[in-house]
């Protein structure tokens, strides 16, 4: 029987924030066990969702950044 433990997002968000360094990468030894339990497949997925998220929440500054220019009456052109 396999044993199975579930942490809540928040739980592996704090887990993984400790094991970063101050530059924000993960610190080696933890990026080699935690990261080497994934195929290269669900790396790459992995890749592709914080890229989507960092592309949106990047998207979400400018829109911002447009709406504040928007409010003064400025014209916002691409």
């Amino acid at each position: 029987m396999k044993n199975t433990f579930f942490m809540k997002p928040k739980a592996v968000v704090d887990y993984i924030r400790e094991n970063q360094n101050n530059n924000k990468t993960l610190k080696s030894l933890f990026a080699s066990q935690f990261l080497g339990k994934f195929s290269n497949e669900e790396l790459a997925g992995l890749s592709r969702s914080i890229e989507k998220e960092s592309v949106r929440r990047q998207q979400a500054v400018v829109d911002e950044k447009i709406a504040y220019l928007q409010s003064l009456g400025y014209t916002v052109k691409k």
